[in-house]
């Protein structure tokens, strides 16, 4: 990759990132990946406490995740009982 300059980021930078772009990561190992680039801008920058943050944030949107899809299967199979002809 080519040299780039490091970004300055804050501790408000860093909760961004764990609260609303880890969620959207397929699987949560990417978390760790990102944990390895994030220590690298700041010095004081909390690796453990961010995975923490951020793989809790990743679970809990995976269970919305998995709820809607539930739900959504339940609906489709309940829909599959429906009586919907019209008599003439």
């Amino acid at each position: 990759m080519a040299k780039r300059s490091t970004p300055r980021f804050t501790r408000r930078d860093f909760e961004f990132l764990a609260d609303y772009i880890t969620p959207h990561l397929h699987w949560p190992t990417g978390i760790e990946k990102i944990a390895d680039e994030l220590a690298r801008t700041n010095p004081r920058f909390d690796r453990d406490k961010w995975v923490n943050r951020a793989t809790n944030v990743w679970e809990e949107h995976a269970v919305e995740q998995l709820a809607e899809i539930h739900n959504a299967q339940v609906f489709a199979e309940s829909s599959n009982d429906l009586d919907d002809e019209i008599p003439y």
